[in-house]
């Protein structure tokens, strides 16, 4: 029998799970890249500090897949309540400890990793505080993103309401 068939006796297991798969390369041995169902994402750094490189490293898609699934899930959620987003916006303040470890400098050995991350999303809706409060709180936790990540790091969420 397929354990992948039911799940916990009747229950179809694509009704509780699903399951998505990535596959990576590294034919030049420099880089990345990543293929989804659709596409494919090509990365040459997991982090880049010179600022005049164009090129999005893995740490910029990270965060990106962060603020993006917050910002999606609420207008998903503002679909279903009647439209009620006028406008949005967010920003996403990252701090990554011990950066000098991935420079290789001499001294710094500590493993380095992402410390804190601070979502800040500005929305106009049509709502009373009260209301919007609740539809925002309510709306991230149909998250994936933020609900597996605020069980293993600090993160934080503030919702900002445009008058």
């Amino acid at each position: 029998m397929n354990n992948k068939s039911t799940h916990d006796g009747n229950t179809l297991y694509e009704s509780k799970i699903f399951d998505m798969n990535f596959r990576g390369t590294s034919n030049d041995l420099s880089s990345v890249k990543v293929y989804t169902n659709k596409s494919n994402i090509h990365i040459e750094k997991q982090i880049n500090f010179d600022s005049e490189d164009e090129k999005i490293s893995s740490l910029e898609y990270f965060a990106g897949s962060i603020l993006s699934s917050i910002i999606l899930t609420l207008l998903e959620q503002s679909k279903k309540n009647g439209d009620i987003i006028e406008e949005m916006e967010g920003v996403l303040n990252l701090s990554l400890e011990n950066p000098l470890s991935l420079l290789g400098v001499k001294g710094y050995d500590e493993e380095p990793f992402i410390r804190k991350i601070t979502v800040t999303v500005y929305l106009y809706a049509d709502l009373e505080e009260d209301d919007f409060t609740g539809f925002c709180t309510k709306a991230l936790k149909n998250s994936p993103v933020y609900n597996t990540l605020k069980r293993s790091m600090e993160l934080e969420v503030i919702f900002k309401k445009l008058v």
